[in-house]
Order: structure tokens, then C-alpha cells, then sequence
């Protein structure tokens, strides 16, 4: 009994100790403020130039960062080094448009003190949707209607006295309070009709990119071309389950399959779903292998 705990005791240990940590800083001075969106998560309710956001573990960042202004969104994925780190991702202004470019970047241990900084939004990582409330009063004064008229005509002159809230005087005052409630991620999530299941990415490609996709693939004579550009399409996008399980199916031989399918998982949508890539696998080792891989994934 003494030896299993000692065991399980290292084991938790090692994987504590072995766990990478990123805290991670965006910031502008190029463009207008923007909300940041970690992995399809809102992370804070007020547009901000600069946030840092704390305590991140995952290997891979999927981010998309939109402005106050009318000016389009940025999404791009963002790979984490092999050491726990301080990032900090610069927003510039290029020829193409808006880009999230590497600032600076130093382990975490040697990283500068945050608290000169006022100007810097801090947040801890979120996995669930900030939610703002607002609550909006308004009050509007003024008197109870009331007029009393006097006229005295006696072919000398007209004589008009006005006595404006004669009734009783009272001053009257109308409050209305309303509360917004605006859940994080909102529209910047995909919505998959019939599926309640987890979600590894927040908007798949659409079919016309999808097709494109398959003819490129397909165009290759080679497994070896074929899985690796497949890798790049399923990096760069979002992919629905039976998307991946048609890419799969494009592959010859079973080990770059398996090796395509466990790349994809990260970059899926709907990921309990997932089950019908196995549909594309030849052997059943293969499919017990996928199965062993998602069942340790980390996100």
C-alpha cells in the first residue's frame, strides 16, 4: 500500500513539475482597442490597447482578437515553447493588414516585475465566457403639470397670470434600470445544429475552402506530399470531424493515416464527433491507438 502511494505521489509530482506555464502579453499602438478571444473564449468585457493573460498551459493558443472599430479580426494560432515563458505578441500595422507578431519572449523565472505597469490589463486564463453586466439608469425631473389662469379686462388692459404647478408642487422623478447581460464568445462560435458536444476550435472552413483543399490534396501522387500538406490546411483552419475523416481517406498506407488523424484532433470542431475518423482507419490497432491518443490529449 506504502509503495503504490509513493508511486502515485511521484507521478503527480512529475507531472506538476513537468507542466509548462505562459503568461502572455498583447498589446497596440497601431490600432484601435480589441477584445481578446483565447481558443473560442472571451477573456475580458472591456476593449483594452494592452492585456496580459495569466497562467496558460496549453502547448497550442488559437486567438482571435477583434477591434472596436470596424476593421477585420485577426485569428491566427500561436505555438507555445518547450519552457515555461513570458510572451509578449505585438499588434502591427502592415502591408496586408493587421498581424500578431512575437515582441519579446524570456523564461518565466527571469521575467521583469508587472507592477510598475498600471497601464497593463491583468487577467487569469479563462476556459468559461466572461459576462458583463451593465446596468443602465435613467431619471428625468421636473413638475407636476398644474396652470391657473387669471384675466382682468376692464377696457383698461389684459392682465395673464400663469402659476405653473399650482396643483400640489410636487417634484416627480422617473428611474429605469436595465441589465444587459452579453455572454463571451457569442457569435464568434460556430453553432453546429443537433450537436451538444465539446468543441476544440470555434469556426470550421467552409465548403468551398474544403473542396479546394481535397482537390490540392488529391493533385499529389505521393503519401508522404499528400499528409503533409494536409497538415498545413488543418493547421491554418478549423475542421469539422467528417471533414478530417475525408482527408484520412485520401491517405494509402494506415501509419500516415493514424499519424494525419491524431494531428488533426487539435484543430476540430466538433470533437466528440471524433469517432468517425476511426471510419477511415484500416486496422483496428490503428483505431485503439487514435482512441489511446484522445483519451490523453491535453488542451
Amino acid at each position: 500500500m506504502k509503495k503504490t502511494t509513493l508511486i502515485l505521489f511521484l507521478f503527480c509530482t512529475t507531472f506538476t513539475i513537468g507542466q509548462n506555464l505562459y503568461n502572455l502579453e498583447f498589446f497596440t499602438q497601431e490600432s484601435p482597442p480589441f477584445t481578446l478571444f483565447i481558443n473560442g473564449i472571451q477573456q475580458h468585457s472591456v476593449p483594452t490597447t494592452n492585456i496580459r493573460i495569466e497562467g496558460f498551459i496549453q502547448p497550442i493558443l488559437k486567438m482571435r482578437m477583434e477591434f472596436s472599430e470596424n476593421m477585420s479580426a485577426i485569428s491566427k494560432n500561436l505555438y507555445m515553447p518547450d519552457e515555461s515563458s513570458e510572451i509578449s505578441y505585438q499588434v502591427k500595422n502592415t502591408k496586408k493588414g493587421l498581424k500578431v507578431r512575437v515582441f519579446s519572449m524570456v523564461p518565466i523565472d527571469q521575467a521583469p516585475p508587472i507592477s510598475s505597469r498600471p497601464d497593463v490589463m491583468i487577467v487569469p486564463y479563462s476556459t468559461k465566457p466572461v459576462i458583463t453586466e451593465t446596468t443602465t439608469t435613467t431619471i428625468s425631473t421636473g413638475v407636476t403639470p398644474g396652470m391657473n389662469i387669471s384675466v382682468n379686462n376692464q377696457n383698461v388692459g389684459l392682465n395673464v397670470s400663469l402659476n405653473l404647478g399650482a396643483g400640489n408642487g410636487n417634484v416627480y422623478q422617473e428611474t429605469t434600470s436595465t441589465t444587459t447581460t452579453t455572454v463571451g464568445s457569442g457569435n464568434n462560435v460556430y453553432v453546429m445544429e443537433g450537436y451538444n458536444g465539446n468543441i476544440g476550435c470555434d469556426w470550421p472552413i467552409d465548403d468551398a475552402n474544403f473542396a479546394e483543399a481535397l482537390k490540392t490534396i488529391k493533385s499529389k501522387s505521393f503519401d508522404d506530399a499528400k499528409v503533409s500538406i494536409a497538415k498545413q490546411i488543418i493547421q491554418s483552419n478549423c475542421m469539422f470531424s467528417d471533414q478530417v475523416r475525408d482527408l484520412v481517406s485520401l491517405i494509402s498506407f494506415d501509419s500516415s493515416k493514424l499519424d494525419l488523424a491524431k494531428f488533426a484532433y487539435g484543430y476540430t470542431y466538433d470533437i466528440g464527433n471524433y469517432f468517425k475518423v476511426s471510419q477511415a482507419l484500416d486496422f483496428s490497432s490503428s483505431v485503439e491507438e487514435l482512441n489511446d491518443y484522445i483519451s490523453t490529449f491535453r488542451w
